[in-house]
């Protein structure tokens, strides 16, 4: 272990008032592999409880969707493609438009029938053998595969890796997004730690885990969503030949991945979890109001582990339908509508989306002071 973030909720689980008593709280704490470079929590939530109803939406991310737009074009010469965990269509649409056949596998039933409702076929269904089979039964083997954000949420990501060989053709391509635990460690984004995904993976680790299943990794590719995340393509053994980012990156994280930088990177975070708290304490004494803009996974991380609630942070604001008029997991700060922040302006606008910082600067109009919250900083 080299990081205990102490009690955690469900980040995903943003409950009503009459749910507070109810909420579940398990322990979370990192473990790092010296050997192949894996980072995962020691604690497993079933994927059953954790996504078969769900509330997050990427389709409300104007950010996210450039991403896969950008991603579908790359994608317009395929065949077929696959996306697994294909949330509310967001690959799906951009696919759709260019007349690339795509459809979608999600297991969260509220969310698959938004992309159904809008035209964008998608099967109700953990992706596993069964399903893999289905698919190919019904529209047969697909030459893309995608899975974006979702493989660090498997609790076994084996025996997935042979389901995805179900459904891939023999030339085909695996592509896999994953948060990257260089990314992590190198930016202090402790906060990306929580019970939703399981393993923070470097490309040393899928290196290992794939060569295990006969595949290997022919690229990847730095991108933007979720912090900073490795885009991965990963085929059969005897296709494809590695592009040289992939000895590049190896050989980086044999410098930057090891127990001492893991050290570091804890007292780290204690310092900066401490100077957040006395930055908004500082704020409450000078009469100043606070309020954030932003109820992704990570608020529930910060939140928790910094003791941060209604009393420091009044409310934050969602563009999400599925969390707004809930609350914060653990910390139970309210979760509003845009309009509500227009009729109830705070003095500072803590950025918890901060990825996303130009596109919630346009939303609010600049009219805020606004703080970035790891570390703690004003920005313009």
């Amino acid at each position: 272990m080299f990081l205990d973030l102490g009690l955690q909720p469900l980040a995903n689980k943003y409950p009503r008032e009459a749910d507070f008593a109810s909420e579940d709280f398990f322990p979370m704490k990192v473990f790092f592999c010296v050997t192949c470079k894996n980072v995962q929590l020691g604690t497993i939530v079933s994927r059953e409880r954790m996504f078969e109803d769900y509330y997050y939406l990427s389709s409300v991310n104007q950010g996210l969707v450039r991403h896969f737009e950008s991603l579908a074009k790359k994608l317009s010469e395929a065949t077929f493609v696959v996306d697994i965990g294909s949330n509310d269509g967001i690959l799906l649409k951009p696919l759709k438009e260019m007349g690339v056949k795509a459809i979608g596998i999600e297991p969260s039933i509220n969310v698959s029938k938004i992309a159904n409702d809008a035209g964008l076929t998608t099967i109700t269904a953990f992706f596993d053998a069964e399903s893999a089979k289905k698919t190919v039964a019904e529209y047969g083997k697909s030459d893309v595969i995608v899975a974006s954000s979702i493989f660090t949420h498997l609790e076994d990501p084996h025996t997935f890796t042979e389901d995805v060989k179900l459904l891939l053709t023999d030339d085909g391509r695996f592509i896999i997004e994953v948060e990257y635990i260089g990314n992590i460690i190198k930016q202090i984004q402790f906060e990306r730690f929580y019970l939703d995904r399981i393993f923070y993976y470097s490309l040393t680790a899928l290196k290992y885990l794939f060569e295990l299943h006969g595949m290997h990794i022919t690229d990847v590719e730095h991108i933007e969503p979720h912090g900073g995340s490795l885009q991965v393509t990963i085929q059969r053994q005897g296709v494809g030949e590695p592009s040289a980012r992939v000895a590049r990156q190896l050989a980086e994280e044999a410098e930057l991945l090891t127990s001492s930088k893991m050290q570091e990177f804890k007292v780290i975070v204690d310092t900066q979890m401490s100077a957040l708290r006395d930055k908004l304490q500082e704020y409450k004494a000078a009469g100043l109001r606070v309020a954030g803009y932003g109820a992704p996974a990570r608020v529930s991380t910060i939140c928790n582990y910094g003791k941060i609630g209604p009393e420091l942070v009044e409310f934050t604001v969602d563009d999400s339908p599925l969390k707004q008029n809930k609350f914060t997991p653990g910390t139970h700060i309210p979760i509003v509508t845009r309009p509500y922040l227009e009729s109830h302006k705070p003095d500072i606008l803590v950025v918890f989306a901060y990825e996303y910082f130009e596109d919630i600067k346009k939303k609010t109009d600049g009219a805020y002071r606004y703080l970035i919250p790891i570390p703690p900083r004003e920005v313009n």
